[in-house]
């Protein structure tokens, strides 16, 4: 999770910093591929949980007729592998999502918003025990959420490890 934050921001800065030199309104298109793995990405009581992630961003950087960006669409598909440490058992989260973001005005702010499910995992005899499918609308630096639909079962921040944890106990 952290680390498919980090790609999203790190692709979104880097789409921002190139799209600043464009010279004409023709959008920009990128892609790039990603993997990688966090041993101990979560720890819970007597066990830790690794992952191992890969994926694919696509970048569409859309400009205004003077060559300032005016909205950034990223396209995502990831695969996680969550493994318990001491059992073995793995889950397997799907990710497919979009986001947006759009120029405020005349402002360097951008209004963000994520569809598609970001967490989708199910567990034999179980069923589904991720998943954080939706729209979520956020607004400010903080990323204030500003409009919520959808299943959202995976809490951000420090929370989320509860989940985790539950998902591969």
């Amino acid at each position: 999770m952290r680390k498919l934050a980090t790609v999203v921001t790190v692709g979104c800065a880097a789409a921002l910093a190139w799209a600043g030199t464009a010279l004409g309104a023709t959008p920009e298109r990128f892609d790039f591929d990603s993997s990688g793995s966090e041993p101990g990405f979560v720890h819970c009581d007597g066990y830790d949980i690794d992952l191992d992630t890969s994926g694919g961003e696509s970048f569409t950087v859309y400009f205004d007729g003077s060559g300032e960006v005016v909205k950034v669409l990223v396209r995502l598909r990831a695969r996680d592998v969550f493994t318990n440490t001491v059992t073995g058992k793995v889950v397997v989260n799907r990710g497919v999502f979009q986001e947006l973001f759009v120029r405020i005005g005349d402002t360097n702010e951008f209004t963000h918003s994520l569809t598609g499910y970001r967490f989708m995992a199910n567990s034999p005899g179980r069923g589904v025990v991720l998943q954080d499918v939706g729209r979520i609308e956020y607004v400010g630096a903080h990323e204030d959420i500003v409009f919520l639909a959808g299943q959202h079962h995976v809490p951000e921040g420090p929370e989320a490890e509860a989940v985790f944890c539950e998902a591969l106990s």
